[in-house]
């Protein structure tokens, strides 16, 4: 499954210049509420496998957050789109 979101759900999906965003930011910047929900999801179905893809931070990067759970945050500079990535399907 292929889940898209606008902000990063888990703090391992929230990158500021390369690294993951300091706890001061993080509740400006993702949002729990969904990454518990989507890891409850999960959890209930470990045979099946969920791709997130979101934005929001303007910078890029990958987190595993589960064997089946993974996050593509996509980064963005103002004003200049650019291809994240090309997933087949």
């Amino acid at each position: 499954m292929i889940v898209l979101t606008h902000a990063p759900p888990f703090r391992e999906s929230c990158w500021h210049e390369g690294r993951i965003s300091s706890d001061d930011y993080l509740p400006h910047f993702t949002c729990q509420a969904f990454g518990q929900a989507l890891r409850e999801t999960l959890d209930r179905h470990p045979d099946r496998h969920l791709t997130v893809l979101c934005g929001h931070t303007h910078g890029a990067g990958f987190a595993r957050i589960a064997v089946n759970l993974e996050v593509w945050t996509g980064g963005a500079e103002y004003g200049k789109p650019v291809l994240q990535r090309v997933f087949e399907v």
